[in-house]
């Protein structure tokens, strides 16, 4: 391995001197310098923008390194009597995986991924290289579109990078299965067949006496079961002296369910989200399966017909794909939560992407402020961000009590300090909503960040910066 990769050193030289070794030795964090500034003299507003700088610098790098890789492949072409499912050698994986020190088949992955990428979608490649998008939204474009012959992938890959990098990891890889099932209908209908035969259970060791169990089914069924743990370990944490979390509740609920101890007859509903074009027979626009995202047609329409299936009627606006009707279901539930949810359907945070059928209906202006609860003041939050800007405010007002009376004997200073710079305290997180769906987010360094329901159809996109980024 070359002698100046990090953590190797050539043997052959002899041993650095104690000063050298000194001169080498990287500085503590606050010492390092980053485009010419010494960290521990950037602002706040500094370090985010440095940040994604920095961000732009490594998708570059990673850009040309897929390059590099898919060069190295050049060299070593499949030889006669070689397995056909990769374009390259079968050792060359071994090759990239010693010089990297990691395991053969992670080098062989790797290698896949860049032949992957820099053959098939030349697009993403460029749009990584200009930091546009990041490695993750690339390998999820690719991993989709891997079935998928080259004209459909290169529809794929131009519709879903129309749109940029979407709000979040979540949301950009459910909208590339959006246009893979758009694209490639029946196709998709028969990879979920086939995916289908491969369901199972495995257990997984891990640290601490403790284990992982998992489950491969399909969307839906996986759906169901988990609603169902959820709703149990909900209905159990009514008792105030259970100090357990939700999620320990729910492993316990999952444990007592499969040994056989259901203390419960709740039957959870699994919520199935169909247009009606695709009910109707009249096209394959795929579904949408609450919790999960993006589904085929065929899987659609079977649970829209299965009696036992709760689903309900979508009407959009075949403008923007936004929901604009939302019918009844057969279980009662308060219709104007179900419509915040079908509209927005994660947490409305930017970048979380915590299905919206597993958060709070929050008041974007307070109820007790005098928010009205109407569909236009409210959004789906997630647990931590729906009490992130109740926390903050409670948390700036008892800072100011403990330094209202300035500094003295046992008090701290009025103002906190940081490596003796005064600091004044930061704003709270600011969350608007100028009009119904559309969430605008304030930051406590002013920056303001924009989020837009995701549409259900595939539709243009609207004009303006339709992902959350700085303002």
């Amino acid at each position: 391995m070359p002698a100046d990769l990090p953590g190797e050193r050539d043997v052959s030289r002899p041993a650095a001197s104690q000063g050298e070794a000194e001169a080498r030795t990287p500085p503590g964090h606050s010492a390092m310098r980053v485009f010419d500034r010494v960290v521990d003299e950037l602002s706040a507003d500094e370090c985010l923008r440095f940040d994604v700088r920095l961000e732009r610098q490594i998708a570059r790098l990673q850009a040309q390194q897929l390059a590099v890789r898919a060069r190295f492949v050049e060299h070593r072409p499949r030889l006669e009597g070689e397995s056909e499912d990769r374009p390259f050698s079968e050792f060359a994986g071994e090759e990239l995986a010693a010089e990297l020190g990691v395991a053969p088949a992670l080098g062989t992955r790797r290698l896949t991924l860049a032949v992957e990428v820099c053959t098939r979608l030349p697009a993403s490649l460029r749009a990584l290289h200009e930091g546009e998008i990041d490695l993750l939204r690339v390998e999820s474009l690719a991993r989709q579109t891997a079935a998928l012959n080259a004209v459909q992938a290169g529809a794929v890959e131009r519709a879903a990078l129309e749109q940029g990098g979407r709000a979040s990891h979540a949301t950009f890889r459910a909208a590339v299965r959006r246009r893979v099932l758009k694209v490639d209908p029946q196709g998709a209908n028969r990879r979920h067949r086939h995916a289908v035969r491969g369901r199972c259970v495995r257990i997984t060791d891990g640290e601490d006496g403790m284990g992982t169990l998992r489950a491969l089914l399909s969307a839906e069924r996986m759906v169901a079961v988990y609603h169902r743990v959820d709703v149990f370990a909900r209905l159990s944490g009514t008792d105030p002296e259970d100090k357990r979390t939700l999620d320990e509740r729910r492993a316990d609920v999952l444990y007592e369910l499969l040994m056989g101890q259901d203390r419960h007859s709740i039957r959870p509903e699994v919520q199935v989200v169909v247009p009606i074009s695709t009910l109707m027979g009249l096209s394959d626009e795929p579904g949408e399966l609450a919790g999960y995202g993006p589904i085929p047609a065929d899987l659609a329409r079977e649970l829209a017909a299965d009696s036992q299936s709760t689903w309900r009627r979508m009407l959009t606006d075949p403008r923007n794909g936004q929901v604009v009707e939302v019918g009844d279901r057969r279980f009662p539930s308060p219709g104007l939560a179900r419509a915040v949810r079908a509209r927005n359907r994660q947490c409305i945070f930017p970048g979380c992407g915590k299905p919206a059928i597993n958060c709070e209906i929050d008041h974007t202006k307070p109820h007790g402020e005098g928010g009205r609860t109407e569909e236009e003041n409210l959004g789906p939050a997630c647990a931590r961000h729906h009490h992130l800007k109740h926390a903050e405010s409670r948390r700036r007002r008892r800072t100011r009590r403990r330094h209202a009376g300035g500094a003295g004997p046992g008090r701290p200073p009025a103002e906190p300090t940081v490596r003796g710079r005064t600091q004044p305290p930061a704003a709270d997180w600011k969350c608007e909503q100028p009009t119904p769906g559309v969430f605008l987010w304030t930051s406590p360094e002013g920056r303001t960040y924009r989020v837009l329901p995701e549409p259900y159809l595939d539709v243009p996109p609207p004009a303006g910066p339709a992902t959350p980024g700085a303002a």
